[in-house]
Parts: structure tokens; C-alpha cells; sequence
């Protein structure tokens, strides 16, 4: 049998570097961040997220809501239960086709999510601070494309 090598092994990768961990840093940190502001309201992040698409995008489907909210389908499913427990979120027939249910913002729900969407632009302003406007413009741009780019890896 071989013997296991003790010490340090180096591998060709630069972590610190790769574009992947430096977004996932960022975003970990500011989403860390402003899920700590949100627990006096009683929600998570993820739950947060799906309150401010269904304020700005109303009668969303599931299927819909699930890119919005960067979670997959079944863990959303439990958190739009949740929401609707706490009488935030409600589901509604589709006029265009019967079988297919809608979700939407309650009036509670609706009330709020505008006492947060300050909050929230508050966060945002001052992770962004350190940039100009057409920086964040750039930013908001090259992140989208990024997420673009990557649908062939999901």
C-alpha cells in the first residue's frame, strides 16, 4: 500500500482570482448584510426576493418566479407557502389560461415591501459607493451579461 504524503500540495488555481468566487464573495456579503437588516421584518433574503418581483411584476407564475428569486423550484415552493401563511403573498386562477395559478403581493405584502424597498436602495448605495453612476450602469451590464453567458453551464 502507498504511503500518504504529508505537507502542502499546490494546485494551478488561482481562486482569489477566478471571476466565479469574486462574485459569489461579493454577493455573499452584501446578501449577509441586508438578511441581518431583514430579520426585524421576519424574512429571509430569499423570501425578500420574491416579495420585490411580485411588487414590481405582479401575477407571476412559479415557473416564472423562480429566476427572479435565484432559488430552485421546490425550495421556492415552501417559501411562497410561507409568504402566504403570514398573509403576504396569495394565489390566483390565470384569466388567460384556468389551470394555471398566479401569484401576488397581498395589500400586507404589498405595505411591506415599500417599508423595505428603502432599506434595500440604502444597501445597494452603499456597497456601490465606491463607484461613479456610469460605473454601477457598466456594472449592473456586465453582470447581466455574465448571468446571460453562463445559461449553457446551468
Amino acid at each position: 500500500m502507498g504511503k500518504r504524503q504529508e505537507g502542502s500540495i499546490t494546485v494551478e488555481h488561482d481562486l482569489e482570482g477566478a471571476v466565479p468566487y469574486l462574485v459569489a464573495r461579493a454577493g455573499s456579503r452584501m446578501g449577509n448584510a441586508f438578511a441581518k437588516a431583514l430579520k426585524p421584518y421576519g424574512l429571509s433574503l430569499t423570501e425578500w426576493r420574491v416579495c420585490a418581483s411580485l411588487g414590481q411584476t405582479p401575477h407571476q407564475r412559479l415557473s416564472e418566479l423562480v429566476v427572479r428569486a435565484c432559488v430552485d423550484v421546490s425550495a421556492l415552493s415552501r417559501i411562497v407557502d410561507r409568504l402566504i401563511a403570514q398573509g403576504y403573498v396569495c394565489r390566483e386562477k390565470s384569466e388567460e389560461d384556468a389551470r394555471a395559478v398566479q401569484l401576488s403581493l397581498t395589500v400586507e405584502g404589498a405595505n411591506l415591501t415599500r417599508e423595505i424597498v428603502p432599506l434595500a436602495k440604502h444597501y445597494e448605495a452603499v456597497a456601490v459607493n465606491c463607484f461613479t453612476k456610469a460605473e454601477v450602469k457598466m456594472l449592473r451590464n456586465l453582470l447581466d451579461r455574465l448571468y446571460d453567458n453562463a445559461e449553457p453551464l446551468a
